[in-house]
């Protein structure tokens, strides 16, 4: 449960520092159109927003509604992972200079990652949940109930 909790905090923060940049970026570039800013505004807000939502999880606001009891989790990872590997291969195709391309690869890889670890630790919990027929009723707080 600490895992899965720690490797969501981890997920959300860091795609509050990528996500909050992204919008200060797209905000300060005046050579952007309207639309390639406003469409950049639109994922960049779906990612926190996902982020936002998710975080609710451990800090118990959806009653009875543990970590490893929803899709929540799995939604958030999945677009997280398919955003990263499919905008992530274009933008090592597309004609941009190293050093974009190395910190965008950096940024993917480090959000698929915390992505893929999450995913990976939910889904073991929610079989958990599952075998144990019952949720903790403080596993939706993070508390460790295993002393």
């Amino acid at each position: 449960m600490q895992r899965s909790v720690r490797l969501l905090w981890l997920l959300v923060a860091w795609t509050a520092v990528v996500w909050v940049g992204r919008i200060r970026n797209l905000v300060g570039d005046d050579g952007l159109a309207g639309g390639d800013r406003a469409w950049g505004l639109v994922v960049a807000l779906l990612f926190l927003v996902l982020a936002a939502a998710t975080a609710t999880l451990p800090l118990g606001l959806w009653y009875r509604r543990p970590l490893g009891s929803t899709r929540l989790v799995a939604i958030f990872c999945l677009w997280t992972i398919a955003f990263w590997s499919v905008r992530g291969a274009g933008m090592l195709l597309a004609d941009h200079e190293v050093g974009f391309k190395v910190v965008h690869t950096v940024l993917a890889g480090v959000s698929i990652g915390l992505a893929v670890l999450l995913q990976r630790a939910d889904r073991a919990l929610t079989a958990g949940v599952a075998d144990s027929g019952a949720a903790d009723p403080e596993a939706h707080r993070g508390v460790d109930t295993d002393r």
